[in-house]
């Protein structure tokens, strides 16, 4: 295990131990199996770390983006069903079998690529319907049809069936709309014959959405701690990431004084300007609504945001905390702030903020209150 005092005095900390109580509770909750979705590098968290931990909670599949972070997660030793959501290339349906890969078939060139490579093994796939996002999948008037392609080649084997909710965390109505037609599409297959064992459409906020003719559901954010809004499903989770740096540096300027590229804070008292080892390759929003709203939470006070957010630092104002001194710590998000709240500073949304943490930050994963793995890219 790499050594902590190796690393910079910033880190992920990441708690194993809620990530446990997050899928225990979201398995109690949900009427169905679960395949949690650990893509963009588990959302931040670490994928290798996070398939690893799932796999040993007893997750029956995980789900992610594409071919390269599914290859990554078996050199991880993950072992179970993984299933790949977003898109592969004809040159990836040969790694798909070789890693045991569940690839998602969404548009027709993909179609042409499992039924061009040489006939063998026969290839587990999901197949996705386009039932509102008109983002990727297959309208249902097409359904029918490529599933018949596939299936009479004898080279694919139809695993599941899924959609994408476009609006479960806004609109119920529109939510409703979407699964009567997946309905519509799953009771369409099943008069010919077809029943997929894995039918899903549900995602965190769509858990609330789970219907009768649905046999898995692939929450994300709700597993890390963080409930999609405005619309979530009751259940009660806790952040399970906590991104944190060690003050560096206390500075006291003088009324005047410009802080940071541009000028554009300038002290209008005597102030203690804190420099934080955070910046934007990081995970700090470079936005203006984040240096002019945003804060770290220092010794459970906030800290404003002072002037432009750098690529490697932030500076924060501790005028009106007269005891932080060089060596506090001061927490970018995790319980207070959240990742929501820096999400409303910097007008975007949580799932942004957990993803916009940068390798470079080194992630240590706690459980049972010691550290049992620390993850750094250098």
């Amino acid at each position: 295990m790499t050594s902590l005092e190796s690393l910079r005095a910033a880190r992920a900390r990441v708690d194993l131990d809620r990530l446990s109580a997050n899928y225990a509770a979201l398995t109690d909750y949900a009427p169905v199996p679960l395949m949690p979705v650990i893509k963009a590098d588990a959302y931040g968290h670490g994928s290798a770390a996070i398939g690893r931990h799932l796999e040993a909670l007893g997750a029956p599949m995980l789900a992610v983006a594409y071919v390269e972070e599914g290859v990554a997660l078996r050199g991880a030793g993950v072992t179970i069903p993984i299933v790949i959501l977003a898109g592969f290339t004809a040159a990836q349906v040969s790694i798909c079998l070789d890693h045991e890969l569940t690839p998602v078939v969404s548009t027709r060139a993909q179609v042409e690529w499992l039924l061009a490579r040489t006939p063998g093994r026969r290839t587990p796939v999901h197949v996705k319907a386009d039932t509102g996002m008109s983002r990727l999948g297959f309208a249902s008037a097409e359904i029918v049809d490529v599933v018949g392609r596939l299936l009479d080649s004898g080279q694919v084997e139809l695993d599941g069936l899924m959609t994408q909710l476009s609006s479960a965390d806004e609109d119920d109505v529109a939510t409703g709309r979407q699964l009567d037609l997946f309905d519509e599409v799953t009771d369409r297959l099943a008069r010919r014959g077809v029943r997929p064992r894995w039918v899903h459409a549900a995602n965190s906020a769509g858990l609330a959405h789970v219907r009768s003719s649905h046999t898995l559901a692939r929450p994300g954010l709700l597993l890390y701690g963080l409930r999609p809004r405005p619309l979530s499903p009751p259940v009660e989770v806790r952040p399970i990431m906590t991104v944190e740096a060690v003050i560096a540096l206390v500075k006291e300027v003088a009324v005047g004084t410009a802080v940071s590229y541009g000028g554009r804070f300038v002290a209008r008292r005597p102030s203690r300007i804190a420099t934080v080892p955070l910046g934007y390759a990081d995970g700090v929003p470079r936005t203006t609504a984040m240096a002019t709203a945003g804060r770290f939470s220092v010794k459970g006070a906030g800290a404003p945001v002072s002037g432009t957010v750098c690529m490697d630092l932030t500076m924060i104002d501790v005028t009106d905390q007269p005891d932080v001194q060089e060596g506090d710590q001061a927490v970018l998000f995790g319980d207070e702030p959240t990742a929501w709240d820096v999400a409303e500073w910097a007008g975007t949304n949580a799932w942004d903020i957990l993803t916009r943490v940068g390798s470079r930050v080194p992630r240590v994963y706690v459980a049972g209150g010691q550290i049992v793995a620390v993850a750094s890219h250098f």
